[in-house]
């Protein structure tokens, strides 16, 4: 899962980030999103090339803890902005694995909440 974060999400050839999805991924696979799903590598690719695509180019993706998983069942917490900066989105995502591959990945994307906001 932490790899999916660096290798698919954060990746914006093409080419590369097609390797990592053939390698993380099962062949079956989706990608279940709010505004939708993709079904399989290449839908997962694109859709994954279309957020990048519309994120400026000094995003970037990064970790907020490890990735926990039970037995096929995995989750993990991420962030992404502009480098050196405060994260402008946090979410959470949420994978069912088949033979050691990312068979669905569930992603829940939400807006941090300003310190100031929080108090």
């Amino acid at each position: 899962m932490e790899r999916n974060v660096s290798e698919v999400f954060g990746e914006r050839d093409p080419g590369r980030r097609g390797r990592a999805i053939a390698e993380l991924y099962a062949e079956d696979c989706a990608l279940y999103a709010a505004e939708g799903e993709s079904i399989g590598h290449a839908a997962v690719s694109d859709r994954v090339g279309r957020i990048l695509d519309e994120s400026p180019p000094g995003f970037a993706f990064s970790l907020v803890g490890p990735a926990e998983v039970i037995h096929d069942l995995g989750r993990l917490r991420w962030q992404t902005g502009p480098a050196g900066a405060p994260p402008v989105l946090s979410g959470m995502d949420v994978a069912v694995f088949a033979n050691g591959k990312i068979r669905a990945l569930y992603t829940f994307i939400e807006t941090p909440v300003a310190a100031a906001e929080r108090k």
